[in-house]
C-alpha cells in the first residue's frame, strides 16, 4: 500500500485502490454523516451537501452517490470539478478526486454516478480513529445547550478520544449551529457510567430519508481525570463491539462498560396502528422546514425546492379531503409547537383562501410564507432566550417580536427570492388593525385582506394551544376573544373562521355527559361532531378506548358537554 503522512495536516494518504475500496465498502450513512463537496474548489468557497451512499459495485470500480439537498448544485459545474466525500464531516475521512459520470437530477436531489476516489485522506493519530457502536450497543447522551434548561436527548453513534457522533430529532436541532459551544455533554452508558465534557458542534447533518440527524461534537478542555476516563470508554467500546461480533476468544466477556446495571424486563410486543399516509405527508413537509431552518441557521444554501414541494402537498392534501386534514394535523404531536403552530396556519389560510374565488390564485405563495412565518423565533434562541415553550418573562417577550426582522434579514442575507404576498404575511401577520402590533404598528386600510385573513388564523391556533405562562384555551373563548375586539381583529374573517371550523373544531377533544372523552373526526354542515374515536371514560379509571363512534350511536356516550384541553387529561 502506497501511504504519505503529511506534516502539516498529521494525516495519512492513501492512494493503493484495494485498501480505499475496503474502506468504502465499511461505510455507513445510517451511522455516517456523509458530505461531498467540490474537490478544486475556487476562491469562491463552494458549501458541503448531504449525500446518501446507495450503491457501491467493486467490479466495474464505480458508485452512486445521491445528494439529498442539491438544489444549488449546478449539473455543469460537475464536469469541470472533482468531487470530495467526507465522512463524518470532521476530516477523519476523506475521499479527493471523485469523477462524475453521469449526473440527473429528481426535483432538489441529484443522482450521481461516479468512478472510485483515486486518494483517500485519514488522520494519523490514534485518538482520531472514530469507533463506530453497533446497532444492538446502546448510549444515551444529554447536551447541555443551556445551564438550568432540560438538555437536548441523544444516542451515542460513535466516539472517540477527541469527539463523538450523536443522534437525534432533526426537530431538536433547532438551537444548536456549527461551532456552537455545548457547556456540557453527558453520555451514560449501560453500567450507569456517565462521562460529562465541554463541547463543541462541529456539524449537523440530516439523515437521508429520516426524521432523524447526526450532531458531530469535537471534545473540549480535558482535564487528566476526563482523558483517562475517556481511554476507558473508547478501549471498552472497541472490545465489546469485538466480543460481539465474535472476533475475539469464546472465553472472553463482555465489559463492564455496556453490562446494564437492572435486569432485563420482558417486553410484550404492542400493535402499531398504521401511520394514515396524511400524516406521513405532514411529516415529511415538517421535515423540510426544519430543513430550511438549518440551513438558514448556519448560512448554507436553502433548499426552496422543499418549500415549494411542501406548499403543494400541503394544498393537495387539504383537497383530498379537508375534515381529515384537519384532523391529521393533531396528530403532529412529536412536533415541537412552534412547527405545529406554522403547519397549522399554513393550512388553515389555504382553506379559507381556497374558499374566497378572488383570493384562491394566491394560495400557493401564501402557505409558503406561512410556512416559514415562524422560523425567526428559532433564530432568536440563546442565553437570553433559552426557550420558546417555557413561561417568558417582559424583557423575553419583547424579545421575541424581533422575530419577524431577524427572518427577514437571514432570508436576504441568503438570497431567498421573496415574493411580495410573501412578504406582505411575514411582516403584517402580527400586525392589528387599531396599530398595536408589530413590527411596524400599521393599522387599518394598510392591512391587506389575505393578511387580516391571517392574523385572525394566527392568534386563534396560538391561543387554542398551551403556552409557559398559561394553558390553551377552548376554540368559544379564542373565538370571543376575537369577535369581542373588531378594532384589532377583522371581525368579518373571524366569522368565516368560525362558520368553517365550527365550535369543535377537527381534531378537538370533547366531554360527554356519560364521562367519555373523544377526538372530533368530522362535522355536519351545522359545524357539528358526526362522528368521533372515544379515547377514555372518566368515570372508569385506567381503561382506554380506540373506537370510532358515529352520530347515530352518540346517545351511548350522553350529551356533548364542552370541548377540554387533551393535556388536563394526560392525553
Amino acid at each position: 500500500m502506497e501511504t504519505v503522512i503529511s506534516e502539516k495536516s498529521d494525516s495519512v494518504v492513501v492512494n493503493e485502490a484495494h485498501h480505499i475500496t475496503d474502506v468504502l465498502l465499511n461505510l455507513d450513512d445510517r451511522c455516517d454523516a456523509l458530505t461531498i463537496s467540490l474537490h478544486d474548489q475556487t476562491a469562491l468557497q463552494q458549501p458541503d451537501y448531504p449525500v446518501h451512499l446507495e450503491h457501491l459495485d467493486p467490479a466495474s470500480g464505480e458508485l452512486l452517490l445521491v445528494v439529498t439537498d442539491a438544489g444549488s448544485l449546478e449539473i455543469p459545474i460537475l464536469d469541470t470539478h472533482r468531487l470530495t466525500l467526507s465522512a463524518e464531516n470532521d476530516q477523519t475521512l476523506r475521499f479527493e478526486a471523485i469523477q462524475v459520470l453521469k449526473a440527473e437530477r429528481y426535483g432538489d436531489a441529484l443522482q450521481l454516478r461516479c468512478a472510485f476516489p483515486k486518494r483517500l485522506l485519514t488522520a494519523a493519530r490514534r485518538q482520531s480513529a472514530r469507533i463506530a457502536l453497533r446497532k444492538d450497543m446502546h448510549a444515551s447522551a444529554a447536551i447541555t445547550r443551556f445551564i438550568g434548561q432540560p438538555p437536548i436527548m441523544a444516542t451515542l453513534r460513535d466516539i472517540s478520544g477527541g469527539g463523538c457522533l450523536l443522534g437525534l430529532a432533526l426537530a431538536e436541532c433547532a438551537s444548536l449551529t456549527e461551532a456552537l459551544t455545548l457547556p456540557a455533554v453527558t453520555l451514560t452508558f449501560p453500567s450507569g457510567e456517565h462521562f460529562t465534557i465541554e463541547a463543541s458542534v462541529r456539524h449537523i447533518t440530516p439523515i437521508a430519508r429520516s426524521n432523524q440527524a447526526v450532531v458531530g461534537l469535537e471534545f473540549g478542555n480535558l482535564d487528566r481525570p476526563q482523558q483517562r476516563q475517556l481511554a476507558h470508554i473508547v478501549s471498552s467500546t472497541e472490545r465489546e463491539i469485538a466480543w460481539r461480533s465474535g472476533e475475539v476468544s469464546r472465553l472472553a466477556a463482555p465489559t463492564p462498560l455496556y453490562a446494564s446495571a437492572e435486569h432485563t424486563r420482558s417486553r410484550t410486543a404492542k400493535r402499531r396502528r398504521r401511520t394514515p399516509e396524511g400524516v406521513s405527508t405532514l411529516r415529511e413537509i415538517a421535515r423540510d422546514q426544519h430543513l430550511f431552518l438549518l440551513a438558514l441557521q448556519n448560512d448554507h444554501p436553502l433548499p426552496v425546492e422543499r418549500l415549494e414541494r411542501s406548499a403543494n402537498q400541503l394544498i393537495k392534501l387539504l383537497g383530498k379531503g379537508r375534515q381529515a386534514f384537519f384532523y391529521d394535523l393533531t396528530c403532529l404531536t412529536d412536533e415541537p409547537q412552534w412547527m405545529q403552530h406554522s403547519l397549522n396556519v399554513a393550512g388553515r389560510l389555504a382553506d379559507l383562501m381556497l374558499a374566497e374565488p378572488e383570493l384562491a390564485a394566491d394560495t400557493h405563495r401564501a402557505v409558503r410564507a406561512a410556512l416559514i412565518h415562524d422560523l425567526g423565533k428559532a433564530m432568536l434562541i440563546d442565553e437570553a432566550l433559552p426557550s420558546l415553550e417555557s413561561e417568558m418573562n417582559e424583557a423575553q417577550r419583547s424579545r421575541l417580536r424581533n422575530h419577524v426582522g431577524a427572518l427577514l434579514a437571514a432570508l436576504a442575507r441568503a438570497g431567498y427570492p421573496l415574493d411580495p404576498l410573501e412578504r406582505d404575511i411575514i411582516g403584517g401577520i402580527n400586525e392589528r388593525l387599531d396599530g398595536s402590533g408589530y413590527p411596524r404598528g400599521v393599522a387599518g386600510e394598510a392591512l391587506s385582506p389575505v393578511v387580516r385573513m391571517a392574523a385572525v388564523i394566527d392568534v386563534i391556533d396560538a391561543m387554542t394551544r398551551p403556552r409557559g405562562d398559561r394553558p390553551a384555551l377552548d376554540a368559544v373563548k379564542a373565538y370571543r376573544y376575537l369577535y369581542n375586539r373588531p378594532k384589532r381583529f377583522d371581525r368579518h374573517w373571524v366569522t368565516r373562521y368560525v362558520q368553517r371550523h365550527g365550535f369543535y373544531p377537527l381534531g378537538s377533544l370533547v366531554k360527554f355527559s356519560h364521562g367519555y372523552l373523544a377526538w372530533v373526526l368530522a362535522l355536519d354542515e351545522r359545524g357539528q361532531p358526526s362522528r368521533v374515536r372515544v379515547v377514555r371514560n372518566l368515570r372508569h379509571a385506567g381503561i382506554f378506548y380506540d373506537d370510532e363512534i358515529s352520530r347515530v350511536d352518540f346517545d351511548q356516550l350522553g350529551r356533548l358537554v364542552e370541548s377540554v384541553q387533551p393535556e388536563r387529561y394526560g392525553l
